[in-house]
């Protein structure tokens, strides 16, 4: 698949290293290994980008770099997938996962969101929250590998059988 398809789709190193927030990161960036488009390089920063993508925290891209750097995985893939959670669908996602984490450790009292009594509520609406996190993170990175690995294993047996 996928690498000439990639290779359309994806930034290119110049504009990841001109980028501000990463320039942190500086000659690390120039590591061969996180601009290898390999199936493996590339499915580790599926997975990791799919898990940080759906985790409330700021600073997403940094962490995602970092990983990349000393993982050494495609950097890219992770980077472009991260902005899934976006300020259009954070709301909606944050949403779901609270509620999961509400199902999953059985939280019966709906706290009602004001601001006057969001501080009192902030330990049990934050331990809903990541636990519906992980749970989303986990199920959704894992299956996005799975379903990767398939369609690229297809499209490069059905090349060679072209051939």
């Amino acid at each position: 698949m996928p690498r000439k398809t990639l290779k359309k789709i994806l930034p290119n190193h110049q504009k990841i290293k001109d980028n501000k927030m990463l320039k942190i990161f500086g000659s690390l960036l120039q590591k061969k290994e996180i601009w290898s488009l390999s199936r493996k390089k590339v499915l580790a920063g599926v997975f990791i980008g799919m898990f940080i993508a759906f985790i409330p925290m700021p600073f997403q891209m940094i962490l995602v770099t970092l990983l990349a750097i000393i993982l050494n995985v495609n950097l890219p893939i992770p980077l472009v997938l991260i902005w899934i959670s976006n300020p259009i669908t954070m709301p909606f996602i944050y949403y779901f996962e609270y509620e999961l984490g509400n199902i999953l450790l059985n939280n019966q009292n709906a706290i009602e969101f004001s601001l006057d009594t969001m501080h009192q509520d902030l330990s049990q609406i934050a331990s809903s929250l990541y636990v519906g996190a992980f749970v989303v993170c986990s199920f959704v990175s894992i299956l996005s590998v799975i379903v990767l690995n398939f369609l690229w294993i297809n499209k490069v047996k059905k090349q060679r059988k072209n051939r």
